[in-house]
């Protein structure tokens, strides 16, 4: 039987030399000033790039070249960032993909990381960054075509037996030694290292020779892997198959605690006897402590847009009379109604935690419009009359013109202001299309504005205005029935019957609020 070759085996022939060259990049952003910028800064820096101007042109690039390597754009037209980084991850999921972002679109940026991105780069792009991101992108991907192969080659070598099996192993140490930005050591059952490559040296500080015949145990602090992490790899040891895989904590020789990615696989003979286990590791140290700043960071700015919005919202509900506690009861009638009908399947995917949370948010925005209208009009205590309710009908046009101006100058087409924009045009619609300002039927209404109807007029109902008495709980539960497919979507208002005890809850607490407060003054 004719012998693979390592080179073979790992997929290093003329057509991929991903483990013996610089490597390969394909750069995609329909911008071509910042695609020139990325292949004259890479190609000097001894990469081989490949460019495409938007994301189907990249994946036809993608399927000719097969990179080590894709940069793309977030926001491009027909295909955007986060689709090309799914189709990237179906066809080879072990090259990495860095996204290119602006300050305003960490939301899609975090949002990818979570799918599978290696990482990201702010625009304008910073050289020396892009370089390391590259390099450490490179290196993973490198990490993931060897551990895809490893197991097949070493099976054939041990079949083999032959000369050439000496002469590949040579070649073999000779590439995992290469791999300088990847630790890979192999250990027996008894923790004894068995193989350390240079990688693991330079990550480590610690010499083959120091190491070779030791315990692996030094390199690890006390409670370093998590118990699931360690329930995985025991399922390993028993079942000879499968892969662990953990962000763990090492500790270096000079005595620095590192963060390593730690990929561990058993090493089984040609008879499928376990002998050992392999250990791919990557540094991650810099990377994991600038994910918890810029994730610290992001939640700083989260907090402090909540609070902006509510204070503007409080300012603008003020000149009708309200109070704050009525913005805190539509935010937690928001809340509860979403996350309960995010249970039903049809749902599952529309209301996802980062939808919820915007909605939450931005609902209070809902009657931001009526900043616009008169005293005369908003102040007046009487019935309105024709040309009068015209006038206030207005506030939702007002409301959802500003926002959509704000979201395009935010450019943020699908992102938090245009949900906003949506509750202030869309909460007075109504299901069987009588409603205000458009005349919407049905589902085109968006669910965020058919969400926001529902618990605007309930708390509404159950709150005291200077032109009427409030209702109880039971006679506001009635008109919201009464409701039901006329003015709102009646699967709405069986969510709002499953859950009307919170409801209550949370209009006892908040008013018990608002009554102490009036007290108090």
């Amino acid at each position: 039987m004719k012998s693979t070759s390592v080179q073979e085996s790992l997929g290093t022939d003329s057509a991929d030399e991903s483990l013996l060259s610089t490597g390969s990049i394909l750069a995609i952003d329909d911008d071509g000033v910042t695609v020139g910028i990325l292949k004259d800064l890479l190609e000097m820096s001894g990469y081989t790039v490949f460019t495409a101007n938007e994301g189907r042109e990249g994946i036809n690039v993608f399927g000719h070249t097969r990179p080590d390597l894709v940069i793309t754009d977030i926001q491009m037209p027909h295909m955007d960032g986060l689709e090309v980084l799914a189709k990237v991850r179906e066809i080879d999921n072990t090259v990495s993909v860095v996204l290119l972002t602006g300050h305003g679109d960490l939301d899609n940026a975090l949002r990818a990381l979570r799918r599978g991105a290696h990482d990201f780069l702010l625009k304008p792009v910073n050289t020396d960054i892009l370089l390391n991101t590259v390099r450490r992108g490179i290196d993973h991907c490198r990490l993931k075509r060897f551990e895809r192969n490893y197991k097949r080659l070493l099976e054939e070598e041990v079949k083999a037996r032959t000369q050439e099996l000496a002469r590949t192993n040579d070649f073999l140490k000779s590439i995992l030694d290469s791999s300088t930005g990847v630790s890979i050591v192999l250990t027996g059952f008894d923790e004894q290292v068995l193989f350390w490559n240079r990688g693991a040296e330079r990550i480590f500080g610690y010499t083959e020779e120091e190491m070779i015949g030791n315990s692996i145990t030094k390199l690890y602090p006390d409670e370093t892997v998590d118990p699931e992490t360690i329930a995985r790899l025991n399922n390993i040891m028993q079942n000879v198959q499968g892969t662990a895989h953990a962000n763990v904590r090492h500790i270096a020789k000079d005595g620095r605690t590192l963060t390593i990615s730690l990929t561990v696989t058993p090493v089984v003979d040609s008879n499928g006897d376990l002998r050992g286990i392999l250990g791919l590791g990557q540094d991650v140290t810099e990377q994991v402590r600038l994910h918890e700043e810029l994730l610290k960071s992001f939640q700083r700015i989260k907090k402090i847009q909540g609070a902006s919005i509510f204070s503007l919202a409080k300012l603008a509900e003020s000149r009708d009379g309200e109070t704050g506690f009525h913005l805190k009861r539509i935010q937690a009638y928001c809340d509860a109604l979403c996350r309960r009908l995010s249970k039903r399947e049809r749902y599952k995917e529309v209301l996802t935690p980062e939808f919820i949370e915007d909605l939450v948010q931005c609902s209070v925005l809902h009657d931001i419009g009526k900043v616009a209208i008169p005293d005369a009009i908003l102040f007046n205590p009487k019935k309105f009359g024709i040309d009068e309710y015209e006038l206030m009908k207005q506030h939702a046009m007002y409301g959802g013109k500003a926002l959509e101006e704000a979201a395009a100058e935010a450019d943020e087409p699908d992102g938090y202001l245009s949900l906003a924009k949506d509750v202030a045009y869309y909460h007075h619609e109504r299901w069987d299309g009588s409603g205000y300002p458009f005349g919407l039927k049905g589902e085109e209404i968006p669910l965020a504005a058919r969400i926001v109807a529902v618990i605007d007029v309930y708390d509404a109902l159950i709150t005291e205005r200077r032109y009427k008495r409030s209702y109880t709980h039971e006679e506001a539960r009635t008109v919201i029935v009464q409701g039901k497919g006329t003015q709102f979507d009646p699967e709405l208002v069986e969510v709002f019957l499953e859950i009307e005890d919170e409801f209550q809850r949370i209009r006892d607490k908040v008013s018990g609020q608002d009554s102490a407060l009036e007290l108090a003054g």
